[in-house]
């Protein structure tokens, strides 16, 4: 069986196709993970999960596995430690890369004001808002303003569940607003939208233009 070898007898490729098809497991645990828990639904869209999942390629499929094409040689009396240190370097970037996809993954969709934002995991009020995320049973929510009172920052208190005033956006007129398309993160970009239902004001997709 070609994983109980010695060393000595794999060649390059042999080896190139070994290290790829053990990242290739890792990488599917991964994926899965991001998908499914850190970025599920329209979250995925809305927090730039392509670019967390590319992280993950350039790390675990390409890195690595490079490496080891690159360096592999069944004659070098130094194989074992040069294979530890690329294993190890994979790891520890593979470790970093993942954590910091963790700790900036999206934990909701909110409308504030006129317009769709997505909160992240490092934000100021993220904890209180995955808290309130857990409470409601969802990850899209709604910002219900007190005109009485006039506060600098948000109150993760007033974060409503979504659908329940979804028909309010209809009535919204601003120029985040056209039509069935509303901006998201207008401050950051101009050209990501939310499309939402026309009769209910459910968020149906991401859109970009």
């Amino acid at each position: 069986m070609l994983l109980k070898k010695p060393l000595t007898e794999y060649n390059r490729y042999q080896a190139f196709a070994v290290h790829m098809a053990i990242s290739l497991v890792i990488f599917f645990i991964l994926l899965v993970c991001i998908t499914q828990y850190w970025y599920p639904g329209i979250l995925f869209d809305t927090g730039n999960g392509w670019k967390a999942i590319g992280i993950i390629i350039g790390i675990d499929l390409i890195l690595g596995p490079l490496l080891t094409l690159i360096v592999f040689n069944h004659n070098k009396t130094s194989l074992k430690f040069d294979l530890w240190v690329i294993a190890l370097v994979q790891t520890t970037a593979l470790i970093y890369g993942t954590w910091t996809i963790h700790q900036t993954r999206p934990i909701a969709l909110a409308f504030i004001n006129s317009s769709f934002s997505t909160i992240f995991a490092n934000s100021n009020i993220a904890k209180s808002v995955q808290e309130k995320t857990d409470t409601l049973k969802t990850n899209q929510l709604y910002y219900l303003f007190d005109d009485s009172m006039k506060e600098q920052t948000l109150n993760p208190i007033r974060f409503k569940v979504y659908r329940e005033y979804s028909k309010l956006v209809l009535n919204i007129s601003s120029p985040n607003k056209k039509d069935d398309l509303i901006k998201l993160d207008p401050l950051i970009s101009s050209n990501k939208f939310i499309q939402i239902d026309l009769n209910t004001g459910a968020v149906l997709r991401f859109v970009t233009q």
